[in-house]
Order: structure tokens, then C-alpha cells, then sequence
């Protein structure tokens, strides 16, 4: 399987320009669009969006764009229906929405007419904020909240389904790319109003903190990513976390804090830490030379052993901010035994994604164009953890609820 690297940020590097690039035509760069999309994504049909259908109404804001950057912005709005993180056209600029779930910092839902806070990412600005779980959102960024879902859809809120509903809102409450952001929420019967930093800030931060963190709780080990799996270096550092734990009862392994992907050359020689032959972790379908998914030959990835082997009961932590590869690991462990995988529904990004030159807009379109599966052969945006903790990130007064999980299944099942 192919190494894919996921970059959210989405810093891209186009063609430049030239005194005698010709004019803008919206028609060439809409059919350049369409076939590039229509031939390539894997998960047009996957997300109850039809895409025949979606694709005329928005041929018309299409053609009318005036320049690149109105054409890149239409179809920017286009691509958030399907409710994929792994989909999106740059470039981007400071107009835009940060891009989620690496630009994400609280993730809402919607329940009996409200829209409520259900997790705040660990560390994060709002969480250091006094913003609560369960908190009813009024505002974001000065609108109320349905207005502020209209605004990322482009003025198409009466054709929305609930779950684009709620994306929409959790992308407004990113905020814009590197802007700070205003909320107001109704908290138990007072009203608050959070002036909250740009989420790309803590980000950025992390990006100074070792690559990963272990220590070990009454004999229990325990392992946490820093947004780190696009990094080589953590191959090594997760093999001296191993090498250090080696003797305790049980590990711990934390993949909530990956909101921003990374590659199968970090990911595999971790997983072989906990096989001891060459074993299948997650299936796939690569769709490519013409050929959909559907038809294409189903593929194994495989872990092979890497030393030490940790031969103990291991459980995997997993939330809204695990995604892509973390999520192919998430599938991963629960293949090589792990006896639990525990958490918040994930950041649900489909599909091992590759980036495309589209050179009638001058933009780049990012899209999954192969399927990825569990082993079962389900897949893999269907997996959820067994043991649901949600939130998972958030807790009151600094607890962990997800982690406190994990140690009550591990103490229990040691004592079976």
C-alpha cells in the first residue's frame, strides 16, 4: 500500500503565474472540475449526497465565477455537502475556514432543536477556556448559529440534512484560517460570551513538544501521539516508549490527539510492535487507470514484527480529533487483538487520498480515491469504538474520562 502523507493545512505549491497565462475560462476549469471529481472520489455515494444532482445546481455558481479564486471558492463549498475532511481544493487564503479536524478545537451536535457542545479537544483554546460540554451555542463569530451555517454553505441552508447542519457549524467554529474566534453559548441559565485564539496556534505550539509521551500508572503503560504520525521520528520514539514499558501489566495506546493524519511509513512499524508475523491490518480498494473502486481488486495492508514485541493486553483511546491514519490504526489495533478500543465516534476522514493539478483554475483537489476496510471486510468510516466514552477529550475538573475507561478495563479484565 502506498505511503500517503495528509497535510491539513493545505499549503500547496502551484504553477506560477505568467504575464501571458491565458484568461480565466469557467467553463474549461468546471469540466476539468467534474471529470477529475466524478472519476476519481471514491466516496461520492457514501455520504447520502447526490452528486448528479448537486453537481447541476452548482454547474450555474460555477460558470458564473468571475476569476480563479471565486471559482476555487464555489467549489470549496460544493465539496463540504459530502461532510469529508480528506476532501477540499486549495489554495487556501485567510478568508477561509481553518481546515477541521486540525483546525478544530470543539465539536458540536445537534439535539431536540439545540446545537450543543459534545467534546473540547484536550489542550486546546477552548478547552483552557470555561466553555463546558453540554454548553447550547447561540452564536459564532457574531451570527446566530443557523446563520452561521448558511455562511459556510454559501446561502443553502433550507436544503441542508441535519448532518450537514452540523458540519457546517463545526467548521464555523473553527474559525477563519489563523483568526481568533467569538462564541457565545448558553451555559446551564447565564449567557457567556468566549473571545478564543486561532486554533491553528495550538497547533503550532505542539509542534515544539516531543513527538510523542509515555509514563507508566500503577503498572499500566501508557502512550500518546503529539499530531505526530507524519513524522519518521516517532518510529523511533515509540520504539524506546516499548522498549521502556516492556514490563508492564498492560499499555494504553492514545490516538486522540492526531487530528492531522500522517503516513503508513509511521504508522506500520508501530503496529509491528504487537504481531509476530507478517499480519493484515486494514484492507483496501485503489481506484485508478479508469477503474472505480467497486470493481478494483481488494488489497491487505500488513504490519510486519518489530522488536521488542509487546506481548501484554493493550486498549486503544480514540475520538473526534483521530483521523485518517490515526483511524487506520484505530482498525489496525482492534485486527491485532486489542481488547478494547475505547472513545468518541472519530474524525471520519474516507479514503487514502491523493492531491490533483487542476490546471484550468490553477488549483489543487484533494480526494480519497481508494476505499478503506477493517479486516472484517466493513468499512473502515463504519468502525466505532466498543466501549463508548463520549466526550472523550473533555472531563470535569481536569479528568480524563476515556483514559479512566481504560484503566477500569484493564484492572478488570487482569483480574479475570
Amino acid at each position: 500500500m502506498r505511503s500517503i502523507i495528509i497535510l491539513f493545512l493545505l499549503v500547496v505549491t502551484l504553477p506560477a503565474s505568467s504575464a501571458n497565462q491565458k484568461e480565466f475560462d469557467t467553463e474549461s476549469a468546471w469540466q476539468e472540475f467534474t471529470h477529475n471529481f466524478t472519476q476519481n472520489y471514491a466516496y461520492q455515494n457514501s455520504t447520502g449526497v447526490d452528486t448528479a444532482k448537486l453537481l447541476a445546481r452548482y454547474k450555474e455558481k460555477g460558470l458564473a465565477a468571475k476569476n480563479e479564486r471565486e471559482f476555487i471558492d464555489v467549489i470549496q463549498i460544493f465539496l463540504r455537502y459530502y461532510r469529508d475532511p480528506h476532501l477540499a481544493m486549495g489554495p487556501m487564503d485567510e478568508k477561509d475556514y481553518s481546515v477541521t479536524p486540525t483546525g478544530s478545537d470543539i465539536w458540536a451536535v445537534y439535539q431536540a432543536g439545540k446545537y450543543l457542545v459534545e467534546d473540547i479537544k484536550l489542550n486546546s483554546a477552548a478547552y483552557k477556556s470555561q466553555l463546558q460540554v453540554n454548553d447550547v451555542i447561540i452564536s459564532v463569530g457574531g451570527l446566530p448559529v443557523d446563520e452561521a451555517i448558511n455562511q459556510v454553505f454559501g446561502g443553502d441552508f433550507a436544503n441542508l440534512s441535519i448532518k450537514q447542519k452540523e458540519w457546517g457549524l463545526n467548521i464555523a467554529l473553527g474559525g477563519l484560517r489563523n483568526q481568533a474566534r467569538t462564541l457565545i453559548v448558553l451555559q446551564g441559565t447565564n449567557k457567556k460570551r468566549f473571545e478564543l485564539a486561532a486554533t491553528y496556534e495550538a497547533i503550532n505550539l505542539a509542534k515544539q513538544a516531543p513527538v510523542l509521551s509515555y509514563k507508566s500508572i500503577k503498572e499500566v503503560g501508557y502512550i500518546r501521539f503529539n499530531n505526530s504520525l507524519g513524522n519518521s521520528d516517532t518510529v523511533t520514539a515509540f520504539k524506546e516508549a516499548i522498549e521502556n514499558l516492556i514490563d508492564t501489566e498492560a499499555l494504553i495506546i492514545d490516538l486522540r490527539n492526531i487530528p492531522s493524519g500522517g503516513n503508513t511509513g509511521v504508522a506500520e512499524p508501530i503496529l509491528g510492535h504487537f504481531v509476530k508475523q507478517k499480519t493484515a491490518y486494514q484492507l483496501y480498494q485503489l481506484q485508478e487507470n479508469g477503474v472505480m473502486f467497486q470493481e478494483a481488486q481488494m488489497q491487505q495492508a500488513f504490519a510486519k514484527p518489530n522488536t521488542p514485541f509487546y506481548s501484554k493486553p493493550f486498549v486503544v483511546l480514540a475520538g473526534r480529533w483521530t483521523g485518517s491514519i490515526g483511524e487506520g490504526m484505530m482498525i489496525g489495533f482492534d485486527a491485532l487483538g486489542a481488547r478494547a478500543i475505547i472513545g468518541a465516534p472519530v474524525a471520519d476522514l474516507l479514503g487514502g487520498i491523493k492531491s490533483m493539478n487542476l490546471g484550468e483554475s490553477n488549483s489543487v483537489l484533494y480526494l480519497g480515491f481508494e476505499r478503506l476496510f477493517h479486516v472484517d471486510g466493513t468499512y473502515r468510516e463504519d468502525f466505532e469504538a466498543n466501549i463508548a466514552v463520549i466526550p472523550a477529550d473533555w472531563g470535569v475538573d481536569g479528568t480524563d474520562p476515556a483514559l479512566n475507561k481504560a484503566l477500569e478495563v484493564i484492572r478488570k479484565g487482569n483480574k479475570q
